[in-house]
């Protein structure tokens, strides 16, 4: 697959894709980002974090205005501004009962109200989580995770892979009648949002406000919950780390992040650079 002049939207996601271990952008996707904005593309951020965290990002690859996608997909915003663009969020019913059977398997909980993040409990994980994400946390012990002014964007749990998967198929068993989805962004996190709702669904609706369609679209992600976007994309682009589910919902795979592989994909089908 050569260069794609046709491309006019190339869709990022943040963790396993952009940034790396250091938690930072590297220098050769940031000048990749560059070089396609020069060409008049519209280059964008689609992540599973909240906006305020996703923003240090937004201003670190120097992206023009135009939209983010954030809690995979639950909202889209205009930056720089972050004015919203649409939100789609849980119910009361199906982030009740989530929240319920994870405090009851004693399992880190995070919801997400607006632009705060509230927490069963201060741990080490939270606070791994905390420091990373560069957000402050709201503990909420018991029922007082439920005593929210307005239903979350979406629900995170946090354990082991093997502890997640053990849980999955409780809240699973309820998810069509509650109208949520459930999906891994990582190995360790599990995360809740209303049925219907992901980063494809919404790319999809951003792209139609900019007048773009799907064939001049570029997504790049690496994780469970970049497959729809991945599929739906013109040209969608796996990260060489990326599982085999998600591999098949490209159209192509890069190399992994600790290779560049976002820069090189970039390089590669829109700017047409030899790779390294």
């Amino acid at each position: 697959m050569g260069i794609q002049t046709h491309i006019k939207l190339i869709a990022l996601d943040l963790d396993g894709t952009s940034v790396q271990a250091t938690g930072e952008v590297g220098p050769r996707l940031l000048q990749a980002i560059q070089s396609a904005q020069a060409r008049g593309i519209q280059v964008m951020v689609a992540t599973g974090r909240m906006v305020q965290s996703a923003r240090r990002y937004w201003i670190q690859m120097q992206l023009r205005p135009g939209p983010l996608i954030a809690y995979n997909g639950g909202l889209a915003v205009s930056m720089p501004a972050a004015t919203p663009i649409f939100r789609h969020g849980l119910s009361t019913e199906a982030a009740t009962f989530v929240i319920r059977q994870a405090l009851d398997h004693n399992l880190l909980t995070q919801v997400y109200i607006g632009d705060e993040m509230w927490i069963s409990r201060e741990d080490s994980r939270a606070r791994h989580y905390i420091e990373s994400n560069h957000i402050p946390a709201l503990v909420r012990n018991g029922d007082d995770l439920l005593n929210w002014p307005e239903p979350p964007l979406k629900i995170l749990i946090q354990a082991d892979s093997d502890t997640l998967d053990q849980f999955r198929p409780t809240i699973e068993t309820r998810d069509h009648a509650l109208e949520f989805r459930v999906f891994k962004s990582q190995q360790d996190y599990l995360e809740i949002v209303r049925q219907g709702v992901g980063k494809g669904p919404a790319l999809q609706e951003v792209a139609r406000g900019l007048g773009v369609e799907a064939s001049q679209v570029m997504a790049i992600g690496d994780a469970e919950n970049d497959a729809d976007m991945l599929l739906w994309s013109g040209l969608g682009i796996a990260m060489g780390q990326a599982s085999d589910a998600v591999k098949r919902a490209a159209r192509a795979v890069t190399a992994p992040i600790e290779e560049d592989g976002a820069a090189i994909a970039i390089e590669q089908w829109i700017l047409d650079a030899p790779r390294a």
